[in-house]
C-alpha cells in the first residue's frame, strides 16, 4: 500500500490515542496490505485476529472516524480490546430523617383572664361593690349604678386619694366647690382625701361600670 495511507492511518490512530500495526508482507498472501489498532499498552483494538491483522486501509479508517460496521465488530476471528466493566451508579445518599419537633414546656403559671364588663350585677336597688384587689396602700374595685345619686346632705368623704375611670355608661359628678361635670365612657377623675363629693346622677336606660382605686 502507499506510504501516504499508511502515514494518514497512523496520524489517525495517534490522535484516537492507538497504535496502527500494518503488515510488514510484500507480496500478496497472509495479512497483505492489512492493518490493525492496539491501544498504548500494546492491546488488540481492532483489525487483529488469531491469524494476524485483518481489517483494510478503509475499514481502519472508518472505525478510527467512529463509523466502523457492526459486522466487523461482530465477527468471529477479530480479537477486541478488554474493557473495564463499568462500575454501578453509586445510590444517592438517603435524606436525613428531620428531627422531631421538641415539645413545647408546658408553663407553669395559668392565667386567669377576668372582664370588669361581663356578669354585672343588677344594681337595681342599690350600687353594686366589688373589690378586685387589695394590697397594703392600695384598693381596686368595680362599681355598678344604675340610676343611682349621692343624697345633697350626704356626700361622699374618704380617707384615701381616689382616681375613678368610668368604664362604660354616663353619670354626673360634683366636687366641692367645684361646677357638676358629665362623665362618659372613658373620662377619669382625680378625687384626693377628705373632698366632699357627689354622683349627681347615673344613666337609668344601662349601666354605669365604674373602676376605682383607693390609694392611702
Amino acid at each position: 500500500m502507499p506510504n501516504e495511507t499508511t502515514d494518514k492511518l497512523r496520524e489517525m490512530a495517534t490522535h484516537r490515542g492507538l497504535k496502527l500495526i500494518a503488515s510488514r508482507r510484500r507480496k500478496p498472501g497472509g495479512d497483505f496490505g492489512k492493518y490493525g489498532l492496539n491501544d498504548a499498552k500494546g492491546a488488540p483494538v481492532f483489525g487483529v485476529d488469531v491469524n494476524g491483522l485483518a481489517a483494510s486501509a478503509e475499514e481502519v479508517e472508518e472505525y478510527l472516524r467512529g463509523t466502523a460496521s457492526n459486522a466487523w465488530s461482530k465477527s468471529a476471528g477479530s480479537v477486541r480490546a478488554r474493557q473495564k466493566p463499568k462500575a454501578a451508579p453509586k445510590a444517592a445518599p438517603a435524606p436525613k430523617p428531620k428531627p422531631r419537633p421538641r415539645p413545647r414546656p408546658r408553663p407553669r403559671l395559668e392565667v386567669k383572664v377576668a372582664n370588669l364588663l361581663t356578669g354585672l350585677p343588677p344594681a337595681g336597688h342599690a350600687e353594686a361593690f366589688t373589690e378586685l384587689l387589695a394590697r397594703p396602700g392600695i384598693r381596686v374595685e368595680r362599681i355598678v349604678s344604675r340610676g343611682q345619686s349621692t343624697p345633697e346632705d350626704a356626700p361622699m368623704v374618704q380617707e384615701q386619694d381616689e382616681w375613678v375611670l368610668l368604664l362604660e355608661g354616663a353619670a354626673g359628678l360634683r366636687i366641692e366647690d367645684s361646677d357638676e361635670v358629665t362623665l362618659q365612657a372613658g373620662d377619669h377623675v382625680w378625687i384626693a382625701r377628705g373632698q366632699k363629693h357627689w354622683v349627681t346622677w347615673t344613666a337609668k336606660d344601662r349601666p354605669s361600670v365604674w373602676l376605682a382605686v383607693h390609694l392611702d
